[in-house]
């Protein structure tokens, strides 16, 4: 069998490694020819597979679920630039989008790692487990505020557009972000605005601080969490305009990106 320092499947059939087959993954001394498997492709390795290359020989297993969700996001990036640009204004800005686009993907992929081995840390059990954690944590706190979102006003509902934008590559929002409200059905704006806000909840506090919410109020919490960023990006900036020694004025910025919106909320 061949030995590598990772191994990546990007395609091939499901259920390719299963409960019957996965020691042929292992060297005959029981440890694995990949201390990695990344999942690029969708159900690679079962449940019941995974779980056992983990307890066995302590494969580290980044799920599909995580691996491969830049495919899911370049498709919602296709849809929103489908329902807002024209076939001509997409060519004439194909490159410059295409660019932002991967260089969303990289950021989200780091933000993806970096919560999984986070978390993998303080949890007990398989990192698979832990992807599926995060996936339970986003999709309950999405549901939870999309039910909200249909109890405000469309005021309300219009100041939380800026996490719709901010998703978007910069290029497809500066063209047509103004045209959202007459070209996207109403309910997607609501899903994105929920995903975008419930997926920023995650990444940045944690799934536990998300789990650790009451269903009922988890919404609420989120909501006054964007109020509380926007404080704390106003006193960011009135910091960085004062004068004072720069390695304080460091340390008390990096306390503030670290914690600053959470600890505002008081709960």
């Amino acid at each position: 069998r061949l030995e590598a320092d990772a191994f990546v499947p990007a395609g091939g059939r499901p259920n390719t490694i299963d409960i019957h087959n996965y020691k042929h993954f292992l060297k005959p001394d029981g440890t694995p020819s990949s201390p990695l498997i990344v999942e690029g492709a969708n159900l690679f390795v079962t449940a019941e597979a995974r779980q056992k290359l983990f307890e066995e020989s302590g494969v580290i297993i980044v799920k599909d679920s995580s691996a491969n969700k830049g495919g899911v996001i370049t498709s919602s990036y296709e849809i929103i630039a489908a329902m807002l640009l024209s076939e001509d204004e997409f060519y004439d800005n194909k490159e410059a989008i295409v660019g932002e686009v991967l260089d969303k993907l990289r950021s989200l992929a780091h933000m993806e790692a970096e919560l999984l081995f986070r978390e993998f840390d303080n949890y007990p059990g398989s990192l698979p487990e832990v992807s599926q954690i995060v996936s339970n944590s986003i999709n309950s706190a999405t549901d939870a505020i999309t039910v909200v979102l249909d109890e405000l006003s469309a005021k309300d509902r219009e100041a939380l557009l800026p996490l719709f934008r901010a998703h978007l590559p910069s290029t497809l929002a500066e063209v047509a972000f103004d045209r959202i409200g007459e070209r996207v059905p109403e309910q997607y704006i609501k899903n994105a605005i929920a995903s975008c806000l419930a997926s920023k909840l995650v990444y940045k506090e944690g799934t536990r601080f998300v789990n650790s919410q009451r269903k009922d109020c988890l919404a609420k919490v989120a909501l006054k969490y964007i109020e509380k960023e926007k404080e704390v990006a106003a006193l960011t900036d009135v910091l960085n305009s004062t004068s004072m020694p720069e390695k304080e004025k460091a340390a008390i910025l990096a306390l503030l990106e670290a914690g600053g919106a959470r600890t505002a909320l008081n709960i």
